[in-house]
């Protein structure tokens, strides 16, 4: 089934050329990571998760002959579903690790300002 997402609908963490992240305002549970024409549907340890995966992979880097390594997909990264793997270039990696770490900063954050409101 195809989704159209209504800003209506969502509430927005983070936004970058590159990616989104929100929440659905009908379920604050988990929150949409969306980057590549994919989405994924995540909790928020599932997104640290995930950007400790993305630090991993960029330390593995890509293979010793590769002639344009920042634009190589040669690049595996483990997503929070132990099935799914996503092959990525160390650009697209920068940009994932960027989304993941502000959207983390952004809900880091706002559960701050909630205590020092309190």
């Amino acid at each position: 089934m195809i989704q159209k997402i209504s800003m209506e609908e969502i509430n927005i963490i983070h936004k970058t050329q590159f990616g989104i992240s929100f929440f659905w305002k009908s379920k604050k549970d988990k929150l949409q990571v969306v980057f590549r024409d994919t989405g994924f549907f995540l909790s928020v340890e599932e997104v640290k998760l995930f950007q400790k995966n993305v630090i991993e992979a960029v330390e593995q880097g890509c293979c010793s002959q590769c002639k344009t390594p920042k634009d190589c997909k040669s690049i595996l990264l483990k997503t929070p579903s132990s099935k799914i793997e996503l092959a990525v270039s160390k650009i697209e990696l920068e940009e994932i690790n960027t989304l993941l770490g502000a959207t983390l900063f952004q809900l880091g954050l706002k559960k701050y300002l909630e205590v020092c409101a309190n």
